[in-house]
């Protein structure tokens, strides 16, 4: 953590009293550690489509912007690696071995962590090692080129295959760490009831969980922290696996939700990464999104969205020859997205550009500056050691009625900040106790005024009486 000043520390002391005397009632209490809240999705390519992931000029330069704007992680998806063996590789290894290496490298080089997609569930059903001891069902995720199959947690023949693959990737690529695709067959899972005293959850106790399942995402995730990695969970929707303790750095939350919720998992272990999954969330684009709205629904809760950017998509994942469809229907939702995709790419080659599938078409041209000031504002909140009192509902300091659908937070360490998001229909018109600047506008006072579906972000001003 930061070095404090005496005077850091005096001031740090006097903060955290008063937020302890001032804050009557909240819905969370946690302390930061260990924080890296700007990560982004890197797309590389339109695998199967022929591609390579050596660096180039332009992915150089967006790197360096990266680092200049603080970006502390990207994450690299499936087109990475070689699922259905089209260019003599496999799931586990690069399609381009020698350009993942050196991309690898160019993120170092700017001090950004970089971490690829794998699943410790998912295989293709037709993959040449594939043995049907690994699963318990013949089902999982079928579109565009992927036929998966999930290997069964209960299996010890698909655990001795996946776990070496599994932490292969990192030490043969020098990742920083892997993101992890679960995948689960719950409509074969067997629970196992957990008595009210063994719920050690530390809030939303799990009345069941999965003792296999369990057993093998704390065998990865304790893998993955003995090499000095960095662990990212998806599960699916907002949803946490049915395992208990710790077995996550980072939850990926979001994907495949056709409605966006407020906070959604905020007393979920920390910490969560929502992706706004655009092409839901605006009915296949039928609308436009607000993103503004998002970062309002996400930052008081200790969560900053993943930007999905990189290279630009042209939608030639659909279009190989030899790679066809598994399914036709209106259900294959990827499938006829990328239709989409290559339709707008092939009308506008010079942009705007799409990066990942889980944009709008086209991404809004302002979302990386836009997400790159929100992460201005939000990094310094959440220094090491912040203690944040999450949504409070009854505070000294605040004046004003706190409405259901107002959600105010307190980030307090030698600074103080809070944010107010109001996702009512109205204006919220804020009376605090105490003098606040507002940190976009730089004005000063105690009253201030939040538009629907907006976030106000403000620091405390020290006065001498105070100091």
């Amino acid at each position: 953590m930061q070095q404090l000043t005496v005077q850091q520390h005096h001031t740090r002391i006097r903060n955290l009293r008063r937020a302890r005397e001032d804050v009557r009632s909240c819905t969370r209490e946690m302390r930061i550690h260990d924080y890296l809240p700007g990560q982004i999705t890197y797309y590389l390519g339109d695998y199967p489509a022929p591609m390579s992931i050596t660096p180039t000029e332009y992915d150089y330069n967006l790197l360096k912007s990266y680092a200049e704007n603080g970006v502390d992680m990207i994450q690299v998806h499936e087109e990475w690696n070689d699922t259905i063996r089209r260019f003599g590789s496999d799931k586990w290894h690069s399609c381009d071995h020698d350009g993942m290496l050196k991309f690898v490298d160019l993120c170092h080089y700017f001090g950004i962590k970089i971490i690829p997609y794998c699943s410790s569930s998912y295989i293709h059903r037709h993959d040449v090692e594939y043995d049907a001891r690994f699963s318990r069902v013949y089902g999982g995720c079928t579109d565009m080129h992927y036929d998966y199959t999930l290997g069964w947690a209960g299996s010890e023949y698909w655990r001795h295959f996946i776990l070496p693959r599994t932490f292969n990737i990192m030490e043969t690529y020098g990742f920083d760490g892997i993101y992890n695709d679960w995948g689960y067959d719950w409509g074969n899972s067997k629970m196992t009831q957990i008595p009210p005293e063994r719920r050690n959850c530390e809030i939303e106790p799990l009345e069941e969980y999965d003792p296999e399942a369990e057993d093998l995402i704390h065998m990865i995730y304790d893998g993955v922290k003995s090499r000095g990695g960095i662990y990212k969970l998806h599960i699916g929707g907002n949803d946490r696996a049915p395992v208990r303790g710790k077995y996550y750095d980072y939850l990926w939350v979001g994907e495949g939700r056709f409605g966006a919720e407020c906070g959604a998992g905020k007393m979920y272990e920390p910490y969560l990464v929502p992706c706004p999954d655009k092409p839901r969330l605006t009915n296949w684009g039928e609308t436009r999104f607000d993103m503004d709205a998002y970062f309002a629904m996400t930052i008081p809760f200790v969560q900053f969205p993943l930007l999905t950017h990189g290279r630009p998509t042209m939608g030639r994942c659909i279009d190989v020859p030899g790679v066809t469809q598994y399914n036709t229907t209106q259900e294959d939702h990827l499938y006829h997205y990328f239709e989409k995709v290559r339709d707008f790419a092939d009308a506008h080659p010079n942009g705007p550009y799409i990066y990942s599938e889980w944009s709008q078409i086209p991404d809004d041209v302002e979302d990386y500056s836009r997400w790159c000031r929100y992460l201005q504002l939000y990094k310094p909140m959440v220094q090491d050691e912040t203690v944040v009192y999450m949504e409070i509902r009854e505070g000294d300091m605040i004046l004003s009625s706190i409405p259901e659908k107002v959600y105010i937070s307190l980030f307090t360490g030698h600074e103080e900040y809070m944010v107010v998001s109001n996702m009512t229909d109205a204006p919220y018109s804020l009376d605090l106790r105490d003098k606040w600047q507002e940190r976009t506008a730089g004005s000063t006072g105690s009253s201030f005024t939040v538009p629907s579906n907006r976030i106000l972000f403000l620091k405390r001003i020290e006065t001498e009486m105070e100091e």
